[in-house]
């Protein structure tokens, strides 16, 4: 039944809108009757109650009529106001259009006696309807709008997860991906070792994981050439052609920017399959790569690492490269790590471990071995060694201590250890001894450091030693890696008085030339041509060769190894200026060393060295 509540009551004339106020006005009384008034709709034959007392009711169920009689509309009513009794009700005023009954108005009238409690139930239910219902409306319409933010969140929500998903994602890629190449870096390659070695357990005679590790002899000089875009290109194009020849290659890793990490499972009982592999792959690096119309080769040599010596993905990657290092050093294309090599570098580790603990410790030892005048055989300076006594290991020698200190990194730290340490020394001596110089041998690392000469000058300060008594002893080896920076460093400490020469000379790669373009003040002939002097007239020739040109530089002529008195008697001879070795002295700790250099320049009684 439509519902329209203000156009039925607009439909009753004004007169009828009278009659139904005054008839409801006059069942009010007596005071002792409780009414309550309302309005129906009437359409065919169905009633349905629209408002009570001025309110306006929400929809009912509509009840039907059998005809227009009082009695029943009255039990019609009452079925819609139930509980209320149809005695209680007066049909009033019933209006009609055209003859077509459209409304009801009737009073609902109670005495106090009889069922004003019904009636007041009934309308404090419609009225608590009314509130509900206005409360329900309220909180549908929240709920809409609720509703509908929740969609749009729930959207936005969607969004932002998915876009957080794909950011994770990409998060994930770089950390286990190098950027320029696509290959996976060196937490990736753990990560894939990780699955491969619990996928391929090490059984005897079983299959096994090996990794190779690649490094290329030309990588850094073709890297200069095509630039790192270049480089990177060209390791794609490497990592395409392995793929293209082989498909025994599980994954390709990117550890730095000219090495690269292999991985493969080794079939069983297959002893040529890992060399065959290793050719291969250097047969794909030789045979070149084309960039901007020019061909470039890549010249490669191979560590190769196998899981039954550990079941570690890091181990298993670091023997690889120990391995490739060994290869590089031996100029084979390819070393396999044995079970030697193992328990080599567990060796080198425990001892990394120690010189690591000697260098934060002071634990480190400085010797001095002096130089002789050799016409006087007066002391005129030392060569500082180091040296280290361990309670384990026993005594190190400098030669192996600078070789470890070098392989793991803290060769900056040693050398400075040396530096600082004998310039606090050499400070005392120069008080009775002021033209006494200290010789100080230089790491390539230290001397291609940019800030080298300004720490250098920072402890002469701190010391308050001139710089005349400090020399720094080079090897041509040392010049090697980056001549300019060594050049700058060089030519700034020889500009305050610091002396510099130029270490087993006559073994590395253009040691005349370096005695051209830098200040060298001495040159120290190495031992190896001091060996055999007396007897070998070839090493004779040579020698006096190197004297000779020296002398014409006005360079000073320094021989270290002199260990007889023939060797001696041979340099004295040659006219060279200072001899150092075990025929003059050998190499002191410190508290003998100034004892015996108190000796050569002998103190006033007030003057104690601390």
């Amino acid at each position: 039944m439509k519902r329209d509540n203000r156009s039925v009551l607009r439909r009753l004339s004004p007169s009828e809108r009278q009659r139904i106020f005054e008839l409801v006005e006059s069942s009010k009384s007596p005071s002792n009757v409780k009414s309550v008034w309302g309005w129906c709709a009437i359409e065919g034959n169905q009633l349905e109650l629209l408002y009570i007392n001025n309110y306006a009711v929400p929809k009912t169920n509509t009840v039907s009529f059998n005809d227009m009689s009082e009695r029943s509309l009255k039990e019609a009513l009452a079925k819609l106001l139930s509980p209320v009794k149809a005695s209680y009700l007066r049909c009033l005023y019933l209006s009609s259009i055209s003859k077509q009954p459209t409304g009801l108005a009737f009073v609902l009238s109670v005495r106090s006696s009889d069922g004003e409690q019904q009636l007041n139930s009934l309308s404090y239910e419609i009225s608590s309807w009314m509130t509900r219902q206005g409360m329900a409306d309220s909180i549908k319409r929240v709920r809409q709008q609720y509703q509908q933010k929740l969609r749009k969140s729930r959207i936005d929500i969607d969004s932002l997860t998915y876009n957080n998903h794909q950011l994770e994602k990409r998060m994930l890629y770089h950390l286990s991906h190098d950027s320029a190449t696509g290959m996976l870096n060196r937490n990736g390659l753990e990560s894939a070792l990780i699955t491969s070695l619990n996928s391929v357990p090490i059984v005897n005679g079983d299959a096994f994981i090996s990794v190779i590790f690649v490094q290329f002899t030309n990588g850094e000089r073709v890297q200069a050439r095509i630039g790192c875009d270049g480089l990177d290109d060209l390791l794609k194009g490497f990592e395409k052609k392995v793929n293209e020849v082989t498909e025994q290659i599980q994954h390709i890793a990117r550890i730095s920017t000219t090495e690269l990490a292999l991985t493969t499972v080794v079939p069983a009982m297959n002893e040529q399959y890992l060399p065959t592999l290793c050719k291969k792959i250097a047969t794909i690096a030789k045979q070149g790569f084309v960039f901007k119309d020019s061909e470039v080769h890549l010249h490669s040599y191979m560590g190769v690492a196998n899981s039954f010596h550990t079941q570690n993905e890091n181990q298993l990657i670091n023997n690889a490269f120990h391995a490739a290092l060994a290869c590089k050093e031996s100029g084979e294309l390819i070393t396999f790590f044995t079970q030697a090599d193992q328990q080599d570098q567990k060796a080198f580790n425990q001892l990394e471990h120690y010189l690591l603990q000697a260098v934060r410790n002071d634990d480190l030892i400085l010797y001095f071995q002096p130089k002789v005048d050799i016409k006087t055989q007066k002391w005129i300076g030392a060569e500082v060694l180091l040296r280290w006594k361990h309670p384990v290991l026993g005594e190190m020698s400098n030669e192996a201590l600078i070789h470890m200190a070098e392989q793991n990194g803290l060769i900056i730290e040693v050398g400075y250890f040396v530096l600082s340490n004998a310039m606090d020394r050499a400070s005392e001596w120069i008080e009775f001894a002021p033209d006494f110089c200290l010789s100080i041998n230089v790491s390539a690392k230290q001397i291609c450091l940019p800030a080298f000469a300004n720490k250098v000058m920072a402890l002469l300060d701190q010391y308050e030693l001139p710089a005349h008594n400090l020399e720094l002893e080079l090897t041509e080896s040392c010049l090697v890696s980056n001549f300019d920076i060594a050049k700058a460093n060089i030519n700034t400490l020889e500009t305050i008085g610091v002396k510099f020469a130029l270490d087993d000379f006559g073994t590395g790669y253009a040691s005349f030339n370096y005695l051209k373009k830098l200040p060298f003040s001495a040159l120290k002939i190495d031992k190896e041509f001091l060996s055999n002097i007396v007897d070998n007239s070839q090493d004779k020739s040579i020698f006096r060769s190197i004297t000779s040109i020296a002398k014409k530089l006005n360079k000073q002529v320094v021989v270290e190894g002199v260990e007889t008195q023939a060797q001696h008697l041979f340099i004295t001879k040659e006219h060279c200026d200072v001899g150092q070795g075990f025929y003059y002295a050998k190499p002191m700790s410190r508290d003998i060393f100034e004892s015996e250099l108190q000796k050569q320049y002998p103190l006033p009684d007030k003057f104690i060295i601390r």
